[in-house]
């Protein structure tokens, strides 16, 4: 599948804008994403990490995951290697 190719600026905000709007994200921030080697299919980003405090960083991914996994499926970000 051809996805988009966008600025990580767009992806972080979103991702922003997506736990402001959920409630389980009181708390919780998403560090800023990174580009990897693409393994197969994948997108060829990720979310390096979250912070917060453990449970709410597991109510918030799980709250969240089908949006990541959304984003992931539209959109690259720009190769850097």
């Amino acid at each position: 599948m051809l996805r988009a190719i966008v600025s990580k600026r767009v992806i972080d905000r979103l991702i922003r804008e997506k736990l402001r709007q959920t409630a389980s994200c009181e708390g919780v921030t998403a560090l800023p994403i990174v580009w990897r080697h693409r393994l197969g299919a994948e997108c060829n980003w990720e979310i390096p990490g979250w912070m917060g405090t453990s449970r709410a960083v597991q109510r918030c991914t799980s709250a969240t995951a089908a949006f990541v996994e959304s984003l992931e499926a539209q959109f690259d970000i720009a190769d850097e290697a």
